[in-house]
């Protein structure tokens, strides 16, 4: 009985197998039949860096504004330290809260 069972499981293990093969197969044939055709256009070039010297004609001349962009230096110090202070404090804070709301929602602390 036991080269019996065996041998069903065995059979039935390569049908699955032949099934699931066949399905695999199956769907790569469809989604290849459903993909474009490639374009017959020839590539299209970039041409940019020839045009380069052109656009650096075109600009406009750079005036005051030019120089004061907002993330360039020089940066106020503790006006940064603050915000990086605040944003930690915002997020283990934030953290830390939500940990002991769930603490003290599910009864482990009291």
């Amino acid at each position: 009985k036991k080269s019996n069972a065996s041998t069903t499981l065995l059979l039935y293990s390569i049908v699955v197998t032949m099934t699931l093969f066949a399905v695999r197969t199956t769907l790569a044939r469809s989604t290849m039949v459903g993909r474009r055709q490639m374009s017959t256009a020839p590539p299209k070039l970039h041409r940019a860096a020839d045009k380069w010297p052109g656009f650096l004609k075109e600009r406009p001349p750079k005036d005051h504004l030019d120089e004061h962009l907002v993330f360039h230096p020089p940066y106020n110090g503790p006006a940064v330290a603050l915000g990086i202070f605040t944003c930690v404090v915002i997020g283990y804070g934030s953290m830390a809260y939500g940990l002991a709301h769930q603490q003290y929602k599910q009864g482990y602390w009291k």
